[in-house]
């Protein structure tokens, strides 16, 4: 029986963009029923060409094999990854989250700016007192834009994992036998991921070694343009085998080969650095074997390479060693780039209940709301704090002046420092309320960034099936309109609450089912959180002939009220107003 559901599958490489589907067979075993990819064709280190390169491609992609609506899978990449292992003691789940939630705080870069998530690993060794946890993060910004891009080619994404813990997963499934020290090398165009897994032990690295820092080295030598330069490591490249072997034929074939050995050898340090560091932090042993990944382990000779570097047999990874593959997959398309596919069959396979990685760094982004609201008090209590000081020597100021005034007989000089005391108290006052007033603006601000996302998230969870919204807009008569920062208020002084109408369809199936499909959905809206006072305004009703209509789709419209902050408690434990 089927313990996962089909999902699609997008892995987003810096030079390449796959997409698969991942189906349970008759057995619940999974299948994978689609696999395509489709070259960038960019200079991946240039940004500005990236995101409207993916965007383009994964368009082309969807349109192309015909993706079914699901949900969807986002596996990235690239040097902008960040991995930490770090070590915790033996201790409920909840004190786990807490301690694993500090080190993040003290380890991400900018964690602030960046959605992260983590896993954490049952001890190595029975009667262990410590667990090893994996910290991983990418810039919310990346995240943001790449699944606007799988957004507008009809793609709804849930989940966004990441290639060293889909790679993980990919390992784990495809090679369960393997206990002894494995060290498995995915090199991407970019970057390359650099896994140690040992047992239950796992250590992780991402170094900005790739593809496309061959091709770099190739143009900058040759004075060739990076797209030509790409066209002569796949025509003539491979790592040149050092020592005494015969040099190539053709000069260029020659000069390429050493470019692309240097590039290897920078690699190959960072390896053994990474080996060096798992054994003495993690007590680790010495991989006995090498696994290669990604499409740039295509490189003819790259095997050999560190076959003889390392001294260990190495291997490229068979990502497809368990899985079964649909009939309908071109295999010409698999054999195209074949060491390029273990980040997408991993994050596929992150839906198995055995998975060792579930990773989502979407989570973050609730949590950092959370945060928010949470840490929101403090925050006025700073501002004031901060606005007192500034007012003391104001205060000091106008004190000194009047026990003046009190010693020595009224003069004309001691009215003027007076006054000039209540000047620089006012000045100080006007200090005060400017920078409460900035306060204030900055919290409502943090309070608007996330109120739309949540608006979505809130009407996506209550969808029903046969129920499609498609309009979504602020009512004219509401006092605040999209943009704002703040509701507006009115002349009697109370804050007016904006009022946002929803709009779309219901597939109609009979008058009782028509009638329960809004009322469910007005009913989840109500219940939610975010919205109140609910009701109906528009629902049709078909024309029937003897219990029949030839009508599919009608519409219906809804107006509810959206309060700045989400509903308040006293209004959230009222049963929902009737349509």
């Amino acid at each position: 029986m089927a313990t996962f559901a089909r999902r699609v599958v997008l892995d987003v490489g810096a030079g390449e963009v796959r997409i698969g589907e991942i189906s349970p067979d008759k057995r619940g075993a999974p299948v994978l029923t689609l696999l395509r990819s489709v070259s960038l064709n960019i200079d991946p280190t240039k940004p500005a060409e990236f995101f409207p390169a993916v965007m383009q491609a994964i368009g082309s992609l969807v349109k192309e094999v015909g993706v079914k609506s699901g949900l969807t899978t986002l596996c990235l990449g690239g040097p902008s990854v960040f991995t930490r292992v770090i070590k915790l003691p033996l201790s409920d789940p909840g004190q786990v989250e807490q301690m694993v939630g500090f080190e993040a705080q003290q380890a991400v870069p900018a964690i602030e700016e960046a959605s992260w998530d983590f896993q954490v690993f049952p001890p190595g060794q029975a009667g262990a007192a410590e667990l090893e946890a994996l910290i991983v993060a990418m810039k919310t910004e990346t995240v943001t834009e790449t699944m606007a891009a799988a957004s507008a080619a009809g793609l709804k994404t849930d989940i966004v994992d990441l290639s060293p813990t889909a790679l993980i997963n990919a390992f784990r499934y495809q090679y369960p036998e393997v206990e002894a020290c494995t060290l498995i090398l995915e090199i991407g165009a970019r970057s390359t991921n650099i896994l140690l897994v040992e047992g239950k032990k796992i250590f992780c690295r991402v170094v900005p070694l790739g593809g496309a820092s061959v091709t770099q080295a190739i143009a900058a030598d040759l004075q060739e343009s990076f797209a030509g330069a790409e066209v002569l490591k796949k025509a003539k490249g491979f790592v040149h085998p050092g020592g005494s072997y015969e040099e190539p034929a053709e000069e260029q074939a020659a000069r390429i080969s050493k470019l692309a050995r240097g590039v290897m050898t920078r690699l190959h340090t960072e390896v053994e650095r990474s080996i060096t560091f798992y054994r003495s932090q993690q007590a680790g042993s010495r991989p006995t074997r090498v696994l290669l990944a990604g499409g740039g382990a295509a490189l003819g000779l790259t095997d050999l390479f560190f076959q003889d570097k390392l001294k260990i047999p190495v291997e490229y990874f068979q990502s497809f060693r368990r899985m079964s593959i649909g009939a309908g997959v071109n295999r010409a398309e698999i054999a195209k780039n074949f060491p390029a596919w273990a980040g997408l069959v991993g994050a596929a396979l992150r839906g198995l209940p055995d998975s060792p990685c579930k990773i989502n760094i979407l989570g973050s982004a609730q949590k950092m709301a959370a945060g928010r609201v949470k840490d929101r008090p403090a925050m006025v209590a700073v501002a004031v704090a901060v606005a007192f000081m500034l007012l003391l020597p104001g205060i000091h100021g106008f004190w000194q002046s009047a026990r003046l005034g009190a010693v020595i007989s009224p003069q004309t000089a001691e009215v003027d420092e007076v006054e000039g005391a209540l000047t620089q108290v006012g000045t100080e006052q006007k200090k005060m309320n400017d920078l409460l007033n900035l306060a204030n603006q900055s919290l409502v601000l943090q309070g608007e960034r996330m109120r739309w996302p949540l608006l979505l998230e809130e009407i996506r969870s209550k969808s029903l099936p046969g129920l499609w919204v498609t309009s979504l807009k602020l009512s004219e008569s509401a006092p605040g309109a999209e943009g704002e920062s703040a509701a507006a208020k009115p002349a009697n002084g109370k804050t007016s609450v904006p009022v946002l109408e929803i709009g779309g369809f219901f597939e109609t199936q009979s008058e009782a089912a028509d009638a329960k499909v809004v009322e469910d959905f007005r009913k989840g809206l109500s219940e939610g959180g975010i919205l109140q006072n609910v009701t109906t305004t528009q629902r049709d009703n078909p024309e029937r002939v003897d219990g029949k209509t030839e009508q599919v789709a009608l519409k219906f419209a809804m107006r509810a009220e959206w309060p700045v902050g989400g509903v308040p408690p006293v209004e959230a434990a009222k049963k929902p107003a009737n349509p």
